[in-house]
């Protein structure tokens, strides 16, 4: 579908925002190139990206070069950590007018099959995704192409949220790690993010492991 097609019909939706999380390591990576890639664009960078279970499958599925982003802030919305990462850069929903093509999964691409059919995958026309594309709605993911896999970070690229794995008021060492290390690489507003009293964030990074692999360069 043409971006300008779905541009018109994310503004019919409301849609002003669109999210990209991701690990601190690759989101230096994003800032260090100057551009949201592609997880194949990062890795032909050299750079350093955090591995996700579905890199192989990805690769096998024909979306490995393409840029994921979300129609809500996913942490917010869920009152949980995002898997993606604890980074999160919003940008103006025109973002996907600088893409080549771009594509909304009907489901996850962490649930298709090599031989899911591609009308299971995708909405295939722009009827279908006026009637049915839902803001929030998690496995409606956005997918945009182009031909080396990055969008450069232009004036679409508002501002930057991260989490603190903190349980008091006080900021974490990670935290503020975290922030001087995007704040040498970009001029963009960074946020600490203030989570809800029933958000469940803080009690999901109490395990090392996790906190490490997402704040870990």
């Amino acid at each position: 579908m043409l971006p300008e097609e779905v541009y018109d019909v994310a503004q019919k939706k409301g849609m002003s925002h669109f999210f990209h999380a991701n690990s601190l390591a690759t989101s230096i990576s994003l800032l260090k190139l100057n551009s949201l890639a592609s997880r194949k664009h990062v890795e032909s960078s050299g750079l350093a990206q955090t591995g996700q279970y579905t890199d192989d499958i990805d690769k096998s599925l024909g979306v490995w070069n393409d840029v994921f982003l979300d129609t809500v802030d996913i942490h917010r919305r869920a009152s949980r950590r995002n898997n993606y990462g604890p980074v999160l850069f919003v940008f103006d929903s025109k973002i996907i007018l600088s893409a080549s093509g771009v594509r909304i999964t009907k489901t996850n691409p962490s649930k298709w099959q090599i031989n899911t059919p591609i009308e299971q995958r995708y909405f295939t026309s722009i009827t279908e995704l006026d009637t049915d594309w839902i803001a929030g709605n998690f496995d409606q993911m956005i997918t945009l192409q182009t031909p080396n896999g990055a969008i450069p970070l232009d004036r679409n690229f508002l501002s930057v949220i991260i989490d603190d794995p903190a349980t008091g008021d006080a900021p974490s060492k990670d935290y503020i790690a975290a922030e001087e290390e995007v704040s040498k690489l970009t001029n963009r507003t960074i946020t600490r993010r203030q989570c809800t009293s029933w958000c469940k964030c803080k009690e999901n990074y109490q395990s090392s492991w996790i906190t490490s692999k997402m704040f870990g360069i």
